[in-house]
C-alpha cells in the first residue's frame, strides 16, 4: 500500500509536470526514481503485463489526478506567484542531480560521456532561445474549441510530436506544443473539460444522468483531449523503445546525457522571464528559497522510495 501510494504520488507529479512549458515530464520521472522502470514497463509491457500494470497502472492515475485536479491551482500558482512555484520545480531538479550523477557513473567513465553531457545541456538552452525567439506561449483564454475532425486530427497529430518530448529528460512536452501551436486549444479543453465535471456532478445530483452524460462526453474538450490522448500514449510508446534501446547499448552515454538535458532544464527555468512574472520582492524571494528547499526534500526523498 506504501509503493501504491508513492507511486500514485510520483504520478501527480510527472502529470502536472507536462502541462508547464518549460518543465520536463522526462526530467520529473528521472528526479523520483522511476525513469528506468517506466521506460521497461512501456516497452516490454506484454512480457509481464500484470507486473508492468501494477507499476504503470498508479503512475496513470497519478498523472491524470495531476493534470485534472491540478491545473488550474499550478496555473494561478504561476500566474500570481510565479517565483515560488517555479522555484518549487527547480528544487525538485536540483534534488536529483546528485542521485542521477551516481546512476551515470555506475559504470566506467570517459571523456566521451562528459562532452555528449556538454552537448545535450546546450541543446535545451537552443531551446530556451527559441522560447526566447517565439515569445510566451498563450494560456489558452483566447482560442475556440473544435469537434471538426480534421481539427482532430491535427490535435492528434501535434500530440504525437510533443509525447516524445515528454519522455525525453529536459525538453518539455508542453513548450513542443507552444511550437506547433496547440498548448492553448490543450489548456482550454482541460479547464472546460473540469467544468463540464463539476456541471454533470450538479446534473446527476438532480437526476439528470442522460443530460449529465452528454454535457460530459460529447462535448468538444473532451473530444480534444481524446485525440491528444491517443497521441500522447502512441508518441510515448513509439519514443520508449528507443529510449530503451539506448539504456541497453549505452546506459553510462545515455544516462550523462540525461544529466546534461537536466542542467539546462534548470537553467531554462531561471532564464524564464515567466518566472518572474509575478514580481520579485523579498516576500517572493523569501518564498522561492522555501519553495526551492521543499522541492530539493520531496525529490531527494521521492527519489529513494
Amino acid at each position: 500500500m506504501k509503493n501504491l501510494i508513492f507511486l500514485i504520488i510520483k504520478g501527480i507529479f510527472v502529470g502536472v509536470a507536462n502541462i508547464i512549458p518549460g518543465v520536463s515530464g522526462g526530467t520529473i520521472a528521472v528526479v523520483l526514481g522511476i525513469f528506468d522502470e517506466m521506460i521497461d514497463a512501456i516497452n516490454n509491457f506484454f512480457k509481464n503485463p500484470k507486473k508492468h500494470t501494477a507499476f504503470l497502472a498508479p503512475l496513470c492515475i497519478g498523472a491524470v489526478l495531476g493534470i485534472v485536479l491540478l491545473s488550474k491551482i499550478i496555473k494561478w500558482g504561476l500566474e500570481s506567484f510565479s517565483l515560488p512555484t517555479n522555484m518549487f520545480f527547480a528544487g525538485l531538479v536540483v534534488g536529483s542531480i546528485p542521485l542521477i550523477y551516481a546512476k551515470a557513473r555506475e559504470n566506467k567513465v570517459y571523456l566521451k560521456h562528459y562532452l555528449a553531457a556538454f552537448i545535450s545541456f546546450f541543446i535545451v538552452i537552443a531551446f530556451v532561445v527559441l522560447e526566447k525567439v517565439l515569445g510566451e506561449p498563450e494560456d489558452g483564454s483566447t482560442v475556440v474549441l473544435s469537434s471538426d475532425f480534421m481539427f482532430l486530427i491535427k490535435m492528434f497529430l501535434g500530440a504525437l510530436v510533443a509525447s516524445s518530448a515528454m519522455v525525453i529528460p529536459g525538453i518539455s512536452g508542453s513548450f513542443v506544443m507552444v511550437l506547433i501551436g496547440m498548448y492553448g486549444y490543450v489548456i482550454n479543453a482541460i479547464s472546460s473539460f473540469i467544468d463540464n465535471i463539476g456541471k454533470s456532478i450538479l446534473m446527476i445530483g438532480s437526476g439528470k444522468f442522460g443530460y449529465a452524460a452528454a454535457n460530459l462526453f460529447f462535448s468538444d474538450s473532451f473530444k480534444i483531449l481524446c485525440a491528444v490522448g491517443i497521441g500522447v500514449v502512441l508518441g510515448i510508446i513509439v519514443i520508449s523503445r528507443i529510449i530503451s534501446l539506448l539504456l541497453k547499448k549505452a546506459y553510462t552515454l545515455t544516462y550523462f546525457c540525461v544529466l546534461g538535458l537536466i542542467f539546462g532544464s534548470l537553467v531554462s527555468i531561471f532564464a524564464d522571464g515567466s518566472t518572474y512574472q509575478s514580481g520579485v520582492d523579498a516576500l517572493s524571494i523569501t518564498a522561492a528559497a522555501a519553495a526551492l528547499i521543499l522541492g530539493f526534500i520531496i525529490a531527494f526523498k521521492l527519489g529513494k522510495e
